[in-house]
């Protein structure tokens, strides 16, 4: 069984990075002025190349500012001062804020004298009432009176208390620093994992028990391995570290069934057990790769590397294996394992897609996109119901996404690019699975509603002639959405309901459109 523990919390990790352009949430970012002092990037800005930047994890702020010669060769532990919260997350500050307790703790290591005893109750006050609970309470600070003095017993009680809550502090705060230093060393041990059950996964798979309750931060089989390995690739760094240190084709190669069975079987000859395990594995690899690379420009090529699994002599590469994850037919699409696995291989699919003109132009050229529509188009007319309404969301919200982006930023790829992009992602599968969604009025969330709608008003100008004769049955879908909403308008955010509105009146002003 694969044991080992990760930290309980986010670390904030400090690196000096190059940036390129970078493109999020269909938004292009501007670059700003960066100066000798720190500053909070905006969530699209982008900051030219060599600057130092680092990332807050436990707000998701990222600061940045020129490189000065004092910041060579800097880790995260000489710049910053880990601050641990009463919620058990870590806020990373710069060390001049810190100063005081850096000062106490260097006084008492060169022998210079006792601790400072108020100097460190004055620090320590100025902790979250929450991190001062998770201590244990500050005591309150002695002081003699016109009345009364205090005694040596009080006094030395005090700074017994002090100084143990002082030590504990510096000891979590020292772990905590060679936890930042070992988290290369946390990533090789997430591979080996990998490589590990990827050399017998029979045997693995027999041991492991989905329903084990883990403890919090430990692993103990492949799935809490990849549960662990999603959480650490949500960080820029840690995920180019994965990709760096050969993590990548590994994690791509757990979404082909054929890693997972031995040679000359299939997973159908299995007992529902295993399948339903193997599935698991699949669904949690699609969600820690979708999570690496989202929205970070700089891992766009991710998606099309090329690789070579076990036992098998062919290249392929991870949008490939998503796609194929998706456009396969199941015996039982409705089994949750099934549609836990489909959710989060779209998830997978729209983070290596979207902004990405490489991946695109890839499906487009192996047929990727043609079998997605297909596959939505099957889903559309015969497994709304059964799959659920949040994988039919993903999928019409793909299709808008790509073709909106290449509306808006065609200067991304070639005219000849976007428009085989552009037309795989139109085509009969793809605008009648839309108009299928719109018209059988199965979807029922006001939230995936108002994504057919959006979607409609997006694929309009290039699906008309495929929704010549359903004009009039999709506005009368649009127009029952509407009553639908004035009837249980109560239970409906009110900005909500403004946007749910007003993105039925661009839906129908599109099919009016000549």
């Amino acid at each position: 069984m694969i044991k080992s523990f990760r930290s309980s919390a986010a670390i904030a990790l400090v690196c000096s990075i190059l940036f390129h352009q970078n493109y999020q949430h269909g938004v292009w970012a501007k670059e700003i002025e960066v100066t000798k002092e720190w500053q909070l990037l905006g969530e699209n800005d982008t900051i030219p190349a060599g600057m130092h930047v680092r990332m807050d994890m436990t707000t998701g702020e990222k600061w940045v500012k020129q490189q000065t010669e004092d910041d060579d060769g800097e880790s995260a532990t000489s710049t910053e001062a880990a601050i641990i919260q009463g919620d058990g997350s870590i806020q990373v500050v710069p060390k001049a804020e810190n100063d005081a307790e850096s000062a106490i703790t260097e006084k008492s290591k060169k022998g210079e004298g006792t601790y400072d005893f108020n100097m460190m109750h004055r620090t320590l006050s100025k902790l979250p009432d929450q991190e001062k609970e998770r201590i244990g309470g500050l005591p309150e600070l002695p002081q003699s009176t016109t009345s009364r003095k205090i005694t040596s017993k009080e006094r030395k009680e005090f700074e017994s208390r002090m100084a143990d809550i002082w030590e504990r502090r510096q000891k979590e705060l020292k772990e905590l620093e060679l936890q930042l230093m070992d988290m290369p060393k946390l990533l090789k041990e997430r591979i080996k994992s990998i490589q590990e059950y990827l050399k017998d996964p029979i045997a693995h798979l027999n041991g492991m028990e989905l329903d084990e309750e883990v403890p919090y931060g430990q692993v103990s089989h492949i799935v809490s391995v990849l549960q662990d390995l999603e959480y650490q690739l949500g960080d820029v760094d840690m995920s180019r570290d994965f990709h760096t240190l050969g993590g990548w084709p590994l994690l791509s190669s757990l979404l082909s069934e054929e890693v997972h069975v031995p040679q000359n079987k299939t997973i159908s000859r299995l007992s529902r057990s295993m399948e339903t395990k193997i599935r698991s594995v699949q669904s949690n690899a699609a969600w820690a790769m979708g999570t690496s690379v989202k929205n970070t420009a700089e891992f766009s090529p991710y998606a099309v590397e090329p690789f070579v699994m076990n036992n098998s002599k062919e290249r392929t590469t991870a949008i490939d294996e998503l796609i194929a994850v998706v456009c396969k037919p199941y015996d039982d699409p409705g089994s949750w394992d099934i549609r836990n696995l489909m959710g989060k291989a779209i998830y997978g699919i729209g983070s290596l897609l979207r902004g990405n003109r490489l991946a695109q132009a890839h499906i487009v050229k192996s047929d990727g996109a043609m079998r997605l529509g297909k596959t939505f188009e099957a889903i559309a007319s015969d497994q709304l119901q059964t799959l659920g309404q949040k994988v039919v969301q993903k999928l019409l919200s793909l299709a808008g996404d790509i073709v909106s982006d290449i509306i808006l930023h065609p200067e991304m790829a070639s005219p000849d690019v976007n428009t085989k992009i552009l037309e795989s992602f139109t085509t009969s599968e793809w605008c009648g699975a839309t108009a299928t969604v719109l018209e059988n009025d199965l979807m029922v969330a006001p939230a995936a509603q108002q994504t057919v709608l959006e979607t409609v008003h997006i694929l309009t100008p290039y699906c008309r002639p495929s929704w010549a004769e359903k004009m009039s049955g999709m506005e009368s879908s649009i127009e029952k959405m509407k009553t639908g909403w004035e009837a249980r308008k109560d239970t409906i955010d009110a900005d909500h309901l403004d946007q749910l509105n007003e993105s039925a009146k661009q839906a129908i002003e599109s099919l009016k459109t000549s």
